[in-house]
């Protein structure tokens, strides 16, 4: 007595299916390359946002132990912590400055919580919209910002010898 074999029975029509692995991994590959695009340029807003906001904090912190100008000293901190995205830092004041899709602005202004002391305000503004750091898919805008922005402010101080 024979061994039986089990086979499929053939569809009516007698159609091959060969190869429709192959167009649903099409289908499925090409889902995933946009969610990986989608994560990794979500990622890249994080970090800049990041970058700006630490950016701000450091050109503050540098501003007000200052021993000559802290408006300079403020806005050239802030333009080296950006200098990784590689867009430069637009100083809107400065007469000549190169137009960037970053903007670091430093100002002096009376203290909120004592009008007797002096304090420094530092803006750093990222315009990703216009140059992102990683081209965007279409539809993939709706979800990324137009605009990174941050602001700190420190009360000024004189160093002490």
């Amino acid at each position: 007595m024979e061994p039986r074999t089990w086979r499929l029975p053939k569809r009516a029509g007698g159609r091959d299916e060969r190869g429709a692995e192959m167009v649903e991994f099409a289908f499925v590959v090409v889902l995933l390359i946009a969610l990986l695009y989608g994560i990794i340029s979500y990622g890249l807003v994080l970090a800049a946002q990041s970058t700006i906001t630490q950016a701000a904090a450091d050109a503050a912190r540098s501003g007000i132990v200052a021993s000559t100008s802290a408006v300079t000293t403020a806005e050239g901190q802030a333009a080296t912590d950006v200098n990784w995205m590689g867009k430069g830092c637009y100083e809107p004041d400065v007469v000549g400055s190169a137009s960037s899709a970053i903007t670091c602005k430093a100002t002096t202004e009376q203290c909120p919580s004592n009008a007797n002391n002096s304090c420094l305000q530092v803006t750093v503004t990222y315009d990703y919209a216009a140059s992102p750091l990683f081209p965007e898919l279409p539809g993939l805008g709706v979800i990324m910002p137009s605009s990174i922005s941050s602001t700190n402010v420190l009360q000024m101080s004189t160093p002490s010898s």
